[in-house]
């Protein structure tokens, strides 16, 4: 069903205000029916906000498949993720892809969404504040070969690092992470007519594409949404023919970091609803050239697959590799007359020479107004990035390599994530490493739980000495006591290391405890001959776990991976150092 506007037709268009050098007839409808005008919607929480919580009961569906991702300058591999905009949004700033600048990205629906009532979708963006607004343009298409774009307006004077959102109009990214920008389709009808009957005040150049490609659209049948990043350098325009400005430039993740698009109204689909299961991929090997895919449906009905993008070819179930790089491939069910079509599923994953994994060594609690190695290493040797995921917002963890976390005066939870894309070393390309998470707490000085040194905590044991000295005599050391969270002076009371092999064969898991108020580096060595004092080198072992204890909340457990290989290594040891 059409929505019914009501307007009153405005016979002057000359009306104009002077903004930061820009003439723009702010004071005036762009054209008749159009749902804003200036000051447009604030930020996200304000009174007049357009912004869509990612948990508004409104969501349908979610966007379910992609198609000409093209990424544009300035992004690093590891937000070449375009997988991560399919489903809903979850408010991880890290679950997003970033398209570059100029990058664009069609999403594509399992049922097309359709103009109904209000808003019939919204675009999810990963900024972290109410300013900081990468823009993009927003297009349809039912065809996926005539794009319609949304009107958009941009009053920002110049290049900037921040955004007022009522300065901007028809946008994917005018609100921070977690709140999605509507779109309404009707929009499109109410531009088309008045520009058909010139009573529109948009740029020619908009005005042209618009006029030659909605006659191709059905608003009831939108199949294909398309984001186009904007280079907010100057170089790009409005709908109205005026400059658009954004910040810039930005690298590692420029352009628009899109998480998720959210479907408001649909065309419903006739049949029982049905879904599908498929498990994961995960990272896979060349030389193994192939890998069988399992996903169910709901119904019973045979699953089906297609490769989205990547280095890979399918036929049935077996997906076989032809290069190295990401696979996206989709499992698909397409329904009958009894079962309407299942959302689709899409997997990710990387196709390398060789696997690699992280270890972030134990980090203690930190003072506030201080700074502390960040010792990060790879199995493959390739260089880590530590992020700050959430936590204090005024410490800060540097850049690679050789990072270093500075606290600021706020104390908290930090919460560090160790990444490493992937990459190619000595003629080896390695797929990326599973992130590692740790959490740090940064505490004011005095506070039960601040770091010791070793020569404090000596101090309230009462005793002094080097760090070899064993005062309980049982057989360890006052460092590694120190380490481990023990009484120097309780002969009982010793650090404990458990080491099991693991169920598959391939290595060993070792458990120890580490105390959160010890300063301390904790790496793994290894050798293959204990008689061989010059025999142990440094191993990069692979965390399993680490947790804190129940019932003490200054103690960590660490569950580390030791391999054991072709090259026979069967002894390790850990090396303890102040850090």
């Amino acid at each position: 069903m059409r929505k019914i506007w009501i307007y009153l037709q405005v016979a002057v268009l000359s009306s104009a205000v002077l903004w930061g050098g820009q003439v723009f007839s702010a004071a005036l409808p762009l054209y008749p029916g159009q749902s804003e005008t200036f000051p447009f919607a604030p930020a996200a929480g304000q009174v007049d906000s357009t912004a869509i919580s990612k948990d508004d009961s409104g969501i349908v569906a979610w966007a379910s498949g992609f198609t000409d991702m093209r990424y544009g300058d300035s992004v690093s591999a590891s937000f070449q993720t375009p997988v991560k905009a399919l489903g809903p949004a979850t408010g991880d700033v890290f679950d997003a892809v970033s398209l570059g600048r100029g990058g664009k990205i069609t999403l594509t629906f399992t049922n097309p969404i359709r103009n109904g009532a209000g808003c019939d979708f919204a675009v999810f963006e990963n900024s972290f504040s109410d300013t900081f607004l990468e823009l993009a343009w927003v297009e349809v298409s039912s065809d996926g070969i005539h794009f319609v774009r949304f009107p958009n307006i941009s009053y920002t004077a110049s290049v900037t690092g921040s955004v007022d959102p009522t300065f901007i109009f028809g946008y994917a990214s005018k609100y921070r992470l977690g709140f999605g920008t509507p779109f309404d389709l009707e929009q499109l009808q109410l531009a088309f007519d008045a520009a058909d009957n010139d009573l529109d005040s948009f740029s020619p150049a908009y005005k042209q594409a618009l006029e030659a490609n909605f006659p191709h659209l059905d608003l009831g049948n939108i199949r294909y949404v398309r984001l186009v990043d904007i280079v907010g350098d100057g170089s790009a325009f409005d709908s109205e023919g005026i400059v658009i400005y954004e910040p810039y430039p930005t690298s590692g993740s420029a352009g628009l970091d899109l998480e998720a698009v959210a479907v408001l109204n649909q065309v419903e689909p006739s049949g029982e609803m049905q879904s599908i299961s498929f498990s994961e991929i995960g990272n896979q090997r060349f030389a193994t050239g192939s890998v069988q895919l399992s996903a169910t449906a709901s119904s019973g009905l045979t699953v089906s697959y297609e490769v989205l993008d990547g280095p890979a070819i399918v036929e049935g179930n077996i997906l076989s590799f032809t290069g190295l790089g990401q696979v996206v491939v989709s499992a698909l069910q397409m329904g009958d007359e009894t079962y309407a079509p299942a959302i689709a599923v899409a997997q990710s994953f990387s196709v390398a020479d060789e696997f690699q994994h992280i270890y972030f060594e134990p980090l203690a609690n930190q003072l506030t107004n201080s700074s502390a190695n960040l010792n990060v290493f790879t199995s493959s040797g390739l260089v880590p990035t530590i992020d700050i995921v959430s936590g204090p917002f005024d410490s800060n963890a540097g850049f690679p390599p050789n990072q270093v976390l500075y606290t600021g005066s706020t104390t908290g939870t930090l919460l560090l994530r160790a990444s490493q894309v992937g990459g190619t070393l000595e003629g080896v390309t390695y797929a990326p490493a599973d992130d590692v998470l740790l959490t740090v707490e940064v505490v004011s000085p005095g506070a039960p739980n601040a770091p010791l040194s070793f020569a404090t905590w000596q101090l309230g044991h009462g005793i002094s000495g080097a760090m070899a000295d064993d005062s309980d005599l049982n057989g360890v050391g006052d460092f590694e006591e120190y380490v481990a969270g023990t009484d120097p002076n309780v002969p009982k009371e010793r650090p404990v290391y458990t080491l099991e092999p693991v169920p598959d064969g391939e290595g060993f898991i070792l458990d120890f405890i580490v105390s959160r108020l010890a300063p301390v580096r904790v790496g793994v060595e290894a050798s293959g001959d204990l008689s061989d004092s010059s025999g142990w080198s440094e191993l990069v072992p692979e965390i399993e776990e680490v947790s804190v204890l129940e019932d003490n909340s200054n103690l960590r457990k660490i569950r580390l991976r030791l391999p054991s290989d072709e090259s026979g290594l069967r002894f390790w040891r850990l090396n303890l150092k102040v850090n």
